[in-house]
C-alpha cells in the first residue's frame, strides 16, 4: 500500500481564536457563490431595499409571554404577520408565502399578487440558502434581541416571499432559507431574493458577516417552502451538553473541502459521522476506504495488501438522535477505535460538528492525534467535488430536495417517477450500501410517505410496492416497519407504549414492569421529542366527543369527558 499519503500532510500548526476566526471570515467571503451556473445575475444588490428593523417585538411575541400590551398597536412593527405554530411551540411563528408552484408547474398565490407576467410563468426556479451562526460566548443574544430577530425575520419573510424552517437561540440561528423566481412584472428572481435576505441578516448583527452562506439555485420551483417557521429554541442542536462543558468556539479545527479530502486519504484517521443513523444508511465517506484498496490491488504487491483497508476508517456510531452521541462516545469499544488516531468529523452542513467535536476534545483531549472537522459539511464537499470525490450515495437534507448526489443537485423530492429514476446515472458502486426496504430488503434509498419505525420513531425507507400494502397499518405486520437498529437491538416494544422524557430518552419507569414485561424490549431513545404521549392524547380526544356520566354533579376540574353544562364541547 502507498504510504506516501501520510509524510505529504504535514501537521498544520494551532491557530490562536483571533486568526480562526479571521480565517473563517476570509473563507466565508470567498466561498459564498452559488454551485450554479446558469444565473446570468451581473450584480444581485442592484435592487435591494433596506428592510426597517424593528425597535420591538410584534405584539404575537409579548402576548405569548402574557405581556400587558394585548392589542400592540403603540408598537411600531405591530403584528408580525404570521401565526403561531400551537402548543407544541407556542412562541413560534409560522408566515405564509404568497407565491408557490406545485411539481406540475400550477401557480399558487393568495390572492393578492398583482401585474403578474405571464412570460415568467413558463419556467421559474427556485433558490435554497443554508447556513448557521453561533454568536460569541460572551456576546449572546438576550432575550429580548431575540424576539426582535423573530419579528424582523418574519417582515423579511411577507415582504421578499421567503420559505423555510429558522430556529432562533440566544446562542444563534440556524437556517434553511427559500425563495421562488416572483411572477410579476418587476419581481425579483429567486437568485436575488435571498442575498438580499443574506445582506437584511448582516444589517441587524455584524456576527453575520463571518457566516459562511451556502446557495443552491438554479432549482425546480416546487422545492421552495410554502411557509416560513421560525421557532424559538434553547440550544440550535441539542446534544443535552452544558455550554460550559463544551463550547462551540474550542471544537475542532475547520478544515475546507480540498483539506478535509486530503486527510480522508490518511491511514492513522478515523472519520466519524455525526449525523443519525437514517441518514447514514443512504451516503456516507467511506469512498476512500475503497478507492484505496482498488489502487492498491493494481499495483504489483496487490496479492499482499488484498483485504487491508486504505485511508480513514469510516465509523458511524448509530444515532438515532443527537443526544446519543454523549453515550456512544462514553463507551470502552469507542475509544479504543479513537485512541491515537487522527479524528475526522462530519454533518450535512457543519453545526452539528461545532457541539460534537467540542465534546470529544474535552473527553479524550490527548488521547486522539488532533480533531478535524468538514467546514460547510457535505454540502459544501459536494459543491468543490461535482464528482462526488470520497463520497458514495446521498446526502440526505432537511428541505424539499429529500436527498441529494453529486449528480442530482436537484434530489429526489416530489412523487416517484420511474423514468426518472431509470435516467439516473449511477457514477459509484453503491450495491453495498446498508439503504434497503424495511419490509421487502429490496435496494431502496428513498423516504417517502413520511414512514415512521414502529418502535422507535425514526423515518424508515419502504419501496413503493409494499407501501401499497400498508404494513404499518394491517394488524400483525407493525413489526415489519422498524428500522435497521431496533432490528439489529430487537426492539419490539411500540414506541407509543412507552413513557419518554421531553429529550426523548426513555423513562426509568418501563423498568419497573414484571418478568412477562421484560421479555419485551424497548428503545433507549426516539426521534420525536414527547415520544410516547400520542396514544394518550388520542384517547382524551375520544373521550371528549362522550359526556361525562355524573353530568352536573362531576366534582373534577379536569375532566376528560365533554360537559355541555360547562360550555365545553
Amino acid at each position: 500500500m502507498d504510504t506516501t499519503t501520510d509524510n505529504s500532510i504535514k501537521r498544520k500548526p494551532r491557530l490562536s481564536k483571533k486568526e480562526r476566526k479571521t480565517l473563517k471570515r476570509e473563507y466565508s467571503k470567498s466561498s459564498s457563490i452559488s454551485i450554479s451556473t446558469k444565473c446570468n445575475v451581473e450584480d444581485p444588490m442592484k435592487r435591494y431595499v433596506e428592510i426597517p428593523i424593528p425597535e420591538q417585538p410584534s405584539r404575537e411575541l409579548l402576548n405569548n409571554k402574557g405581556s400587558t400590551k394585548a392589542s400592540g398597536e403603540d408598537l411600531e412593527c405591530g403584528s408580525a404577520g404570521g401565526k403561531t405554530l400551537g402548543k407544541w411551540f407556542p412562541n413560534a411563528l409560522l408566515i405564509k408565502c404568497s407565491v408557490n408552484f406545485t411539481n406540475t408547474g400550477n401557480l399558487l398565490t393568495n390572492g393578492q399578487i398583482k401585474d403578474l407576467d405571464e412570460s415568467k410563468l413558463k419556467n421559474p426556479r427556485a433558490s435554497l440558502a443554508l447556513f448557521y451562526q453561533y454568536t460569541e460566548k460572551t456576546k449572546k443574544w438576550s432575550p429580548h434581541k431575540v424576539k426582535i430577530l423573530m419579528t424582523y425575520l418574519s417582515t423579511i419573510a411577507n415582504k421578499r416571499n421567503i420559505g423555510g424552517r429558522i430556529r432562533v437561540a440566544q446562542e444563534g440561528v440556524n437556517a434553511t432559507l427559500s425563495a421562488v423566481d416572483m411572477p410579476t412584472e418587476n419581481g425579483l428572481t429567486a437568485f436575488e431574493t435571498l442575498r438580499h435576505v443574506v445582506q437584511d441578516l448582516k444589517n441587524f448583527d455584524s456576527v453575520f458577516e463571518e457566516t459562511d452562506f451556502k446557495f443552491i439555485d438554479d432549482l425546480p420551483a416546487d422545492r421552495h417552502f410554502k411557509e416560513l417557521r421560525v421557532i424559538p429554541v434553547e440550544e440550535l442542536v441539542f446534544y443535552g451538553i452544558r455550554e460550559e462543558d463544551a463550547a462551540c468556539g474550542e471544537g475542532g479545527v475547520h478544515l475546507d473541502a480540498k483539506d478535509y479530502h486530503e486527510m480522508l486519504k490518511k491511514e492513522n484517521a478515523v472519520v466519524i459521522d455525526v449525523r443519525n443513523h437514517y441518514e447514514a444508511v443512504i451516503g456516507r465517506f467511506d469512498g476512500q476506504e475503497k478507492a484505496n484498496v482498488l489502487s492498491s490491488n493494481d499495483s504489483k504487491e496487490s496479492s499482499n495488501l488484498e483485504g487491508k483497508r486504505g485511508g480513514a476508517e469510516y465509523i458511524d456510531p448509530k444515532m438515532r438522535k443527537s443526544t446519543d452521541f454523549t453515550q456512544w462516545l462514553a463507551k470502552d469499544e469507542t475509544k479504543g477505535k479513537l485512541k491515537n488516531k487522527t479524528v475526522l468529523m462530519f454533518c450535512t452542513g457543519g453545526i452539528r460538528c461545532e457541539r460534537a467535536s467540542a465534546y470529544l476534545k474535552k473527553e479524550l483531549g490527548d488521547q486522539v492525534e488532533g480533531v478535524y472537522q468538514l467546514q460547510g459539511g457535505i454540502e459544501r464537499y459536494l459543491q468543490a467535488f461535482p464528482d462526488g470525490g470520497f463520497w458514495r450515495g446521498k446526502n440526505f437534507v432537511f428541505d424539499k430536495r429529500e436527498a441529494v448526489s453529486a449528480l442530482d443537485k436537484d434530489g429526489d423530492g416530489g412523487v416517484i417517477r420511474k423514468q426518472h429514476e431509470k435516467e439516473k446515472v449511477k457514477t459509484q458502486n453503491e450495491d453495498d450500501l446498508p439503504a434497503k426496504c424495511c419490509v421487502c430488503n429490496k435496494k431502496w434509498d428513498r423516504y417517502v410517505g413520511k414512514k415512521k419505525c414502529y418502535t422507535c420513531g425514526v423515518p424508515v425507507l419502504m419501496c413503493e410496492k409494499c407501501m401499497s400494502l400498508k404494513p404499518d397499518k394491517t394488524k400483525g405486520m407493525e413489526l415489519k416497519v422498524r428500522c435497521p437498529l431496533c432490528v439489529e437491538q430487537n426492539i419490539t416494544v411500540p414506541a407509543s407504549e412507552v413513557e419518554f422524557t421531553e429529550n426523548g430518552v426513555r423513562s426509568k419507569k418501563f423498568d419497573d414492569v414484571d418478568d412477562n414485561e421484560k421479555k419485551r424490549k424497548a428503545a433507549d431513545s426516539v426521534l420525536k421529542w414527547g415520544g410516547g404521549h400520542a396514544k394518550n392524547k388520542k384517547l382524551q380526544k375520544i373521550a371528549k366527543e362522550r359526556l361525562c356520566h355524573f353530568g352536573k354533579e362531576c366534582m373534577r376540574k379536569n375532566c376528560i369527558f365533554a360537559h355541555p353544562e360547562r360550555g365545553e364541547n
